[in-house]
Order: C-alpha cells, then sequence, then structure tokens
C-alpha cells in the first residue's frame, strides 16, 4: 500500500465558525486539504490548498516560541498528525487550525457544498467520526 502526505486546515472566521466542504469522492464534509506536493513544506500545503480551494488566506493558531535560532525556526505545528486509510492508499495528514483573514468565501473547485458552520451545525452534517473527535477538540481549545 502506497503512504501520501496530505493536510487539512480547520479553519475559523470571526465567528469562530469552521469552514467544510462537502468532498464528493467520499460523500461526506471535511475542511480544506489536499496531497502535499513534492518538495513542498506541510504548513504551506494547508495555506495553498485553504486559497485553492475556498478562496481564503489564513493565520495559523499555534503555540508560539522562541525556541528557534539564526539557523532554526519553529514552523507552525498540526495540533494532530494521523494515518488515514482512503482505501487504495493511506494518508499521513498534518492536521493544522488556523483563522481565515477574511470570512469571504471562493468555491474554487465547485464543491457540492462549501461554508461556514458553527460547531453545533457540524455536527448535523455527514461527517466522519474522526472529524466529530477533531471538532469536539476544536469547541475545548477555542471555548465555544
Amino acid at each position: 500500500m502506497k503512504f501520501h502526505r496530505a493536510v487539512a486546515v480547520y479553519i475559523l472566521n470571526t465567528k469562530n465558525e469552521i469552514l467544510l466542504l462537502y468532498h464528493k469522492k467520499l460523500n461526506t464534509y471535511l475542511p480544506p486539504g489536499g496531497h502535499v506536493e513534492e518538495g513542498e513544506l506541510t504548513h504551506v500545503a494547508a495555506e495553498r490548498e485553504a486559497y485553492e480551494e475556498a478562496g481564503v488566506k489564513i493565520e495559523f493558531i499555534d503555540v508560539k516560541n522562541n525556541l528557534g535560532d539564526e539557523r532554526a525556526t519553529p514552523l507552525p505545528t498540526p495540533f494532530l498528525v494521523q494515518l488515514e486509510d482512503i482505501g487504495d492508499h493511506y494518508h499521513e495528514d498534518f492536521v493544522y487550525l488556523a483563522r481565515a483573514k477574511s470570512d469571504r468565501l471562493i468555491n474554487n473547485e465547485g464543491h457540492k457544498d462549501i461554508g461556514w458552520f458553527s460547531i453545533d451545525e457540524a455536527y448535523k452534517l455527514e461527517l466522519f467520526e474522526n472529524v466529530k473527535k477533531q471538532l469536539d477538540y476544536i469547541r475545548k481549545i477555542i471555548c465555544v
């Protein structure tokens, strides 16, 4: 079985709503994400996917630290790294949390549905169980 690096990014708007889109192939709602390109850093892939899929520029929500120096720069840290069974391959998923720089969405990839959802609204959507658990975790972080 093949392994691919992938990213997902949960994006919050000014109302602490989560950006989710309907994934046609998987028939469920997911945060923006996709494969990491050759030579691409994972956080850069998350920024790219957010913009490609929803027209959103993001700022990562991250624990800031000063553990770097002139030759070692700390990068945005995913809140989760998981191995996901896609069927014909696996994703090594780097899952980030970010805030949108604007609440305006552009459905660049023709998703059946895309939008901002409160966490309570999101629970009513078709979701994988791991996505529900991740939303629970995010709810605790943002204290909504």
